[in-house]
């Protein structure tokens, strides 16, 4: 048998020890368990103590729990943990960690078995779910009884008398237990069923009776309960009877922690007064650097750092601008390199001018964090190509490398170091927090992934000892985390700059991710067709990706030379540019075709990444390149995976949700649109876009019970972020109507709408990524002739009956 100490999870669950007083309190569990263990005459030879921080802190066991978070949403974390972490009306981070770190434990001790509370029994089904999806075994799991407290509710640690200490005196035993409710009138009391699971399993396995002061004897629980119940054992003599024996059992627990070493080690683990760690949000503004031995002025330094930035630099700027700083640059692998990289490089070169050194770190960790599609291996394989293509794109435009470090998320982020502080950091952030600074900015914020990832951004800006944090300016409520949750780990404050963010060099919703951005690499043919096909509007400045380009890549990639725009005599010759903006008002005035600042971006572009191109003709960075952006497995012919295909979808992807509609409103942008809050049992209300504005009445629309597809990836629609979808039935003939789907009298909001005969697991975010998989998946959802709502034949189902339509029979359901 294994015991865990688990000191680790009981700091999570909203900071019940400070960390000072982790080590005395494992010891001191150990030493009471050991003694409780004697006392019993429990042989102790196959009993080993863990300290759970002896393994949770080792590398793999910390790239299992990132590997979680990106597979379990905020959702299912939350209920996991809703009957032994600490419930809050602002949660922290750490009680959504708590069921994860619970499960790999059973993978990391070697487990075949775990046993705990019946309180836990949602831990273990996470367990059960999500370790096969880990690559481990599924384990078994045991539970006991939960033993209510004396005082008629739940026993609590903060209600000193509604249970017995280990090393409680014998006065104080008698008096919590003679205080105690023991009425025959309500036999589930907590006397009684601390005799249940405590008392007689201890009589029984030494061989003994149950003993009154009356002298009546009881060999077995149902014996006493049944005489209890009928009023023939009075509940004062059973409280007695259980004194004595508690008592009787205890004195040996008490005397061995009468030793001087035991009593000084209990007064540790539990001193008179303990505060919680409290935040020290004082905090410098600059840190001791050594001063640049420059011949720049402070004001030239301060022009080359703020050029091309996004944002004016706070005036923190001043304090730092003269110092020997480290910046960092943080680069994630989601998508193909880019042409962006060219200006942010820009701006690394600026930083190295003013004498700054730069620390380039590629996020292989957050990669597979953000969404979760990017398998772990292959993000660190992106990470390595990402580094060896920043190098070369460094050696063709002739940036020093000398004073730049690059490092992977990997090489530091799986440190012991490291983990302590990520854990001490989700004890202190709340889940709101991180869901506010990544929102619109991760590809799911659903993802538990989502929630730690901001901590991590603000923990490498302390392990990679940065002064400046230079980013883009997408990611800056991420930034702003930052700044206030840096004083969890680090009294010093960081400086945050924000860099351009490019637009979709398209204005229509794509149909593969690289239709939106250019790649550093990429093929003269491929440049050719993504400018030919770039939303290049005459006289449009507000949104024009190419002049995004010329102003956030070119200019500041081309440093001290101009930007041409070739042009014929006849049209009025070359047009040469030093400025972003007096390129805006050229096109703005129309002075510019659109035409030749495409056929100028395409040459630009092709002279700035031809250099770079030939670099990487090399066999090792193509096999690289291999590495990073593996075929995809070729798919296998015949009528045999035609059938598959048929059989690959099933109605349990879908989390469709009880939902109600508590607030509701026309689009600001589009006539046939609602934009509605939908209750769909979770924090806060989702919002979600609906067309229904022409067959359903906004006063229907109000406060209605509906049923939403709740794991859609989130989509903006018309400029508002639609979370989910509103199921409906629809005909077209003989006249269009669209009825939604309605959710039974009685169910509750929040509860998963089933398919029957069809139990599984649902996809955390559904594969939509072809346009058409989503109207694929829909297929055979209808109404049927009794207008309940089914996938195939089978009925939707909630806890209160079926789900059905107003009048619309044999509707196609979408």
């Amino acid at each position: 048998v294994v015991v865990l100490l688990a000191d680790l999870h009981a700091y999570l669950d909203n900071m019940k020890a400070p960390w000072q007083l982790i080590q005395h309190r494992t010891r001191y569990y150990e030493a009471v368990i050991r003694a409780m263990m004697r006392a019993i005459g429990v042989p102790q030879e196959k009993l080993t103590f863990v300290q759970g921080t002896s393994f949770e802190l080792s590398t793999a066991y910390t790239q299992d729990v990132y590997r979680l978070t990106a597979m379990v949403t905020e959702h299912d974390a939350r209920k996991a943990g809703a009957e032994v972490v600490k419930q809050v009306s602002s949660p922290m981070q750490s009680g959504l960690l708590y069921p994860g770190l619970q499960a790999l434990d059973e993978q990391y001790l070697g487990v075949d078995v775990q046993f705990g509370g019946v309180d836990q029994r949602k831990i273990f089904t996470y367990a059960e779910k999500y370790l096969p999806k880990l690559g481990y075994s599924k384990r078994s799991h045991l539970m006991n009884p939960m033993v209510p407290g004396l005082t008629g509710g739940k026993m609590s640690s903060s209600e000193a008398d509604s249970k017995i200490d280990l090393l409680d005196s014998r006065e104080d035993v008698e008096r919590k237990l003679m205080s105690s409710v023991c009425e025959s009138s309500e036999p589930e009391n907590g006397v009684m069923a601390f005799v249940n699971y405590v008392v007689f399993p201890i009589l029984e396995n030494q061989k003994k009776q149950l003993i009154l002061s009356d002298g009546s004897k009881f060999s077995s629980f149902e014996e006493l309960k049944k005489k209890f119940v009928f009023g023939k054992v009075p509940g004062e003599e059973l409280k007695k009877a259980v004194v004595v024996f508690l008592n009787n059992l205890l004195d040996s627990i008490r005397a061995e922690f009468n030793s001087s070493e035991l009593r000084e080690l209990t007064l540790l683990a539990y001193p008179p007064a303990v505060s919680h760690p409290q935040r020290d949000t004082t905090r410098q503004d600059t840190v001791s650097k050594v001063t640049l031995d420059s011949t720049l002025s402070t004001e030239t330094k301060i022009s080359i750092i703020s050029k091309h930035l996004v944002e004016t630099p706070s005036c923190r700027l001043n304090a730092l601008v003269d110092k020997k700083c480290n910046v960092l640059w943080q680069v994630e692998a989601t998508e193909k390199p880019s042409i962006s990289i060219l200006g942010h490089l820009a701006k690394v070169r600026d930083f190295l001018n003013v004498g700054w050194n730069v620390i380039i770190a590629v996020k292989d960790i957050q990669t597979h964090l953000n969404g979760g599609t990017i398998a772990w291996d292959v993000a660190n394989q992106r990470a390595n190509l990402f580094i060896q293509l920043i190098k070369l794109a460094c050696s063709a435009h002739a940036i020093s490398t000398e004073n730049i470090t690059f490092v992977k998320g990997s090489d530091y982020q799986l440190k012991e170091s490291y983990a302590l502080d990520f854990y001490k950091m989700s004890a202190m952030v709340t889940c709101k927090d991180s869901i506010d600074a990544t929102a619109n900015v991760l590809k799911d914020p659903t993802l538990l992934s989502s929630i730690i990832y901001p901590d991590l951004v603000t923990l490498d800006e302390k392990h990679l000892e940065a002064d400046v944090h230079y980013m883009s300016v997408r990611s800056k409520p991420i930034g702003q985390f930052a700044e206030t949750h840096i004083s969890v780990v680090e009294d010093v404050s960081k400086l945050h700059l924000y860099g351009h963010s490019m637009p979709p060099l398209i204005c229509r919703a794509p149909l593969t991710p690289e239709e939106e951005y250019i790649e550093l690499l990429e093929e003269e043919a491929a440049l050719k067709k993504k400018i030919k096909a770039a939303f290049c509007e005459e006289g449009n400045v507000e949104f024009n990706p190419l002049l995004s380009v010329v102003r956030h890549i070119l200019i500041p990639i081309l440093s001290e030379e101009s930007f041409t725009i070739p042009r014929s005599p006849d049209n009025g010759g070359d047009l040469n540019f030093v400025s972003a903006d007096e390129l805006s008002r050229a096109f703005s005035s129309r002075k510019l075709h659109p035409g030749d600042l495409k056929s100028a971006v395409q040459n630009c572009l092709k002279k700035l990444t031809d250099p770079i191109k030939k670099l990487a003709e090399t066999p090792a960075f193509k096999k690289l390149f291999n590495l990073a952006y593996p075929s995809p497995p070729k798919k296998v012919k015949g009528a045999v995976n035609k059938a598959a295909n048929k059989l690959e979808f099933d109605p349990s992807q879908f989390n469709m949700l009880v939902g109600k509609i508590v607030d509701i409103s026309r689009h600001p942008d589009a006539d046939s649109l609602y934009v509605e809050q939908i209750d769909v049992g979770e924090e806060t209300p989702r919002t979600i876009v609906s067309g229904l504005v022409k067959y359903v009445p906004v006063e229907a629309m109000q406060d209605r019970m509906v049923v939403v597809l709740a794991n859609l990836k989130p989509q903006a629609m018309r400029g508002v972020k639609s979370n989910g979808m509103v199921l409906c039935a629809s005909v077209t003939d003989p006249t269009p109507a669209v009825e939604p789907l309605q959710p039974p009298v009685g169910c509750k909001v929040g509860e998963r709408v089933r398919v029957e005969d069809h139990e599984g697991d649902f996809d955390p975010v559904l594969n939509t990524k072809k346009s058409d998989a989503l109207a694929t998946m829909l297929k055979g959802f209808k109404t049927n002739a009794n207008l309940e709502a089914s996938w195939n034949g089978c009925v939707f189902q909630t806890s209160a009956g079926s789900v059905t339509v107003a009048s619309l029979i044999n509707a196609p359901i979408k």
